[in-house]
């Protein structure tokens, strides 16, 4: 099956002269001729006079308006798709072939190698399929043509009403998509390839590769039937198919000239393409093989228009017929009636003026020049802002005009500048060039006396211009962010002035250790990318080690002997981070101990055995790689006596009462050292028999705040026997008395404190035996003067628990008289 389109001897041919593509839209004043073309095919103009036409080989549209500057409308040189929905100008096309406008001014393109139709509108300059999946194959009529299956699309036309008509080329048929409801159909050929049909309805009939539509008046259609070697036309009012040129032989694909100034129907065609209709029913097509643009009046007589049928370029300024096309591949007429053709394989758009012997000129293009006309010389590698290339032609008079340099290099073309021709040559500076590698291509348009002609490419390489940056010393202390860094450059051109800057870094960062770090430099700014930072003289940042602050805390500036003293120390970084190391802890110039910091920067520790006495505490951090030392302020500490009391009767310390009468015996407490934070049991041993003791207070309470107490005895009211030790209390009123019982409450809470019960048990002990050995009084003097008394001992005893837990007892006695009858 015969599946090709006619591009491909056209490519290889064209890609051995040149490399080309988009002429970059922004250089709106490019004129047409000034700009080397890659296959042009289909040409359409619109209501104003621009003229479009594909430029397959490029992969874009592009425009040329009546004053001859051409710009891009669609494709960005890039083969392949993408873009729908935004501009058309940044889409990616893929050899488009067929063009159409609308009255609106929308243009429609067929994507061929995309199998795609494709719609840019006129009012927002937005790209967007109409129709076609992207793969390749037939489905889809009676739907929605953005659902639908095209082969390789090539023609386009558009009626009144606005229905769109495709030469779906690969499949054999013409389609229309409805301007209504957007629905495809076949209105032309059956999708088998061959010859067949006429006379029938045309969705029967057989066609072969159509690549040429056309409409007329009342709505015909015109088809190219380019393999049959015939153009056919479809009746709007019946749908009947039938041969208006070409006598075609079955099999189709034929390859002859014949028929001119005949009946069309006779004539003898080669691949017929890209048909147009002009205002007076003059049906125009491109007979591609023969070489010619070929014209079917409307009473059916076919005869060449343009070229004489030689595959070459010549002709321009001349009679058209008398002018070498090379494969012309479709048609269009000027809103003011002139005919155009692209003369693809001339890479050429060429137009015929309205004189009655019309003569063909270029209008779009340099097309493919004899080579070593034109030369351009110049060195590989330049440095940015330097350079230049030269033009020169070999001609053997003086040429006039310009020369036009091109970068076509990366798989685009842009315009870079022009230069006058100075005896025959012309110089072209690179110094506006950014670094990139570039294909340069100089053109000449030609005069009245030379032809036009282009260069072979010329590989220029922009290197990056040298310059200095100078960084500016810096330091900082460890743990400290990193400060702004700062230096000069020197070497950037004035143009660049303000558009590129040194960035001064470091890898140093806040907590890198203790050293010295390298300062590079980094270009910015928009022309950054055209410089280099050569080798400068070396810069560094310092990190120094930071200061640190160490504190000294005591749980007590003034304990009693043997109570422990805790040293609490905090040694903190001035900026961030933890110091690590240790610290000494001293008592004046004497060491206590040395102690790691933990990880928060802390330490402890606890001193035991401090003398009486004033101490001087401090703490030394040693400092590690990123901290220094540091020496907390002294912390004063007097070691005060052991903590202890005095017991002592004040007042009578003998006191004689008679029977049945109290006396009262008054004592003080005195407090050694730092105040007891237990209390003070008191107790009293050796009352009489009979007699009742109370101590006011019953205890002293911690704090030192009471220091005196008494003690009162209440005697009996019955005589006691002289003869005889008073008898011992009962064991229900004695057992231990009251003041034995708190006597020992301190005790028992020092049990609890110390979880042990000796010390319990040694308080008890020494109660036990003093109450033991008191017993309840002593026998009557014999005295003449006590002959009637009872002489008693009492002893009071006061208990308490030191700070270190041990007991601290103390104990005093006082003398009871009993007198009696």
């Amino acid at each position: 099956m015969r599946r090709c389109v006619g591009l491909g001897p056209l490519v290889v041919f064209v890609a051995s002269l040149f490399v080309a593509s988009l002429a970059a839209s922004a250089h709106a004043q490019t004129q047409a001729t000034t700009l080397p073309l890659m296959l042009p095919a289909a040409t359409a103009f619109d209501a104003q006079g621009n003229l479009y036409f594909a430029e397959t080989g490029n992969h874009a549209v592009r425009k040329v308006t009546p004053a001859g500057v051409i710009s891009t409308v669609a494709g960005n040189g890039i083969q392949g798709f993408s873009g729908d929905n935004g501009p058309a100008t940044a889409a990616e096309l893929d050899s488009p072939i067929g063009l159409a406008l609308d009255s609106a001014g929308d243009l429609f393109i067929a994507d061929t190698h995309n199998h795609r139709i494709r719609e840019v509108s006129a009012a927002t300059g937005t790209i967007a399929t109409v129709a076609g999946t992207g793969a390749p194959g037939f489905s889809g009529d009676g739907g929605a043509a953005t659902a639908a299956v095209l082969d390789l699309p090539t023609a386009l036309a558009i009626d009144p009403l606005g229905n769109l008509y495709i030469a779906d080329t690969a499949n054999h048929r013409v389609r229309r998509i409805s301007a209504l409801t957007g629905t495809i159909s076949t209105v032309a050929g059956n999708g088998i390839e061959g010859f067949a049909g006429d006379g029938g309805a045309a969705t029967a009939a057989e066609i072969d590769s159509p690549n040429g539509l056309a409409l007329d008046s009342a709505g015909d259609l015109y088809i190219a039937d380019t393999h049959n070697g015939r153009v056919r036309k479809v009746n709007a009012a019946t749908g009947a198919i039938s041969t208006i040129a070409g006598a075609g032989v079955v099999g189709g694909n034929v390859q002859a000239f014949g028929g001119d100034n005949g009946p069309a129907t006779a004539a003898a065609l080669a691949l017929p393409r890209g048909l147009t209709m002009d205002a007076a029913g003059n049906l125009y097509f491109a007979d591609s093989a023969n070489q010619r643009i070929r014209r079917i009046s409307p009473t059916g007589v076919i005869s060449t228009v343009a070229g004489q049928g030689t595959e070459a370029f010549t002709g321009d300024n001349a009679p058209a017929i008398a002018a070498s096309l090379d494969s012309p591949r479709s048609v269009a007429v000027s809103p003011a009636g002139l005919l155009t053709l692209a003369d693809t394989g001339n890479q050429r758009v060429r137009q015929l003026n309205a004189l009655p012997t019309p003569d063909i000129h270029t209008i779009a293009g340099l097309g493919a020049t004899t080579p070593g006309v034109l030369s351009l010389s110049g060195p590989s590698v330049v440095a940015y802002g330097s350079g230049t290339v030269t033009a020169t032609l070999a001609a053997t008079t003086p040429a006039t005009g310009s020369i036009t340099f091109l970068d076509t290099g990366g798989g685009s073309q842009r315009a870079l500048g022009t230069a006058s021709l100075n005896a025959d040559s012309a110089t072209y500076s690179a110094s506006a060039l950014s670094v990139a590698a570039y294909s340069l291509v100089a053109t000449y348009p030609g005069d009245a006396t030379h032809p036009a002609a282009q260069s072979a490419a010329l590989a220029l390489t922009v290197a990056p211009l040298a310059i200095a940056a100078t960084a500016n010393l810096a330091s900082t202390l460890y743990g400290q962010p990193i400060p702004t860094l700062g230096g000069t450059l020197t070497g950037v051109l004035a143009r660049d002035a303000g558009n590129v800057a040194a960035l001064f870094t470091t890898t140093a960062t806040a907590s890198s250790p203790v050293g010295s770090y390298p300062i590079a430099a980094t270009l910015t700014g928009s022309a950054a990318a055209n410089y280099t930072v050569s080798a400068s003289p070396a810069a560094s940042l310092t990190i120094a080690p930071a200061p640190t602050l160490t504190s000294l805390a005591v749980s007590t500036n003034s304990p009693a002997l043997g109570i422990p003293v805790t040293l609490a120390v905090q040694t903190a970084s001035t900026t961030s981070g933890v110091p690590t190391g240790t610290v000494a802890l001293l008592d004046g110039s004497t060491s206590l101990a040395v102690v790691p910091l933990s990880a928060t920067g802390a330490a402890a520790y606890t001193a035991s055995s401090l003398a009486v006495g004033a101490h001087n505490l401090s703490a030394n951090y040693s400092g590690d790689a990123n901290f220094l030392p540091s020496s907390s302020a002294t912390a004063n500490v007097t070691v005060g006596p052991a903590s202890d009391f005095t017991l002592a009767a004040t007042g009578a310390t003998t006191q004689a009462v008679p029977l049945g009468s109290a006396a009262t015996y008054s004592f003080s407490v005195a407090m050694l050292g730092a105040a007891l934070s237990s209390p003070i049991a008191l107790a009293v041993q050796g009352v009489p028999a009979g007699s009742t003791a109370s101590l006011n207070p019953s205890y002293i309470p911690p704090g030192g705040a009471i220091t005196s107490f008494t003690l009162t005895i209440q005697t009996p009211s019955v005589a006691l026997n002289r003869g005889a030790r008073p008898p011992a209390p009962k064991p229900a009123n004695s057992g231990l008395p009251l003041s034995l019982a708190i006597l020992l409450l301190p005790a028992i809470g020092l049990a609890r404190r110390r979880k042990s019960i000796v010390a319990f048990n040694a308080v008890a002990a020494c109660i036990l035996l003093a109450t033991l050995a008191t017993g309840c009084g002593n026998r009557v003097s014999t005295a003449a003067e006590f002959a009637n008394a009872m002489t008693y001992t009492l002893t009071v005893t006061a208990t308490a628990t030191g700070p270190t837990g041990a007991v601290l007892l103390h104990s005093t006695t006082v003398t009871l008289q009993i007198l009696q009858q």
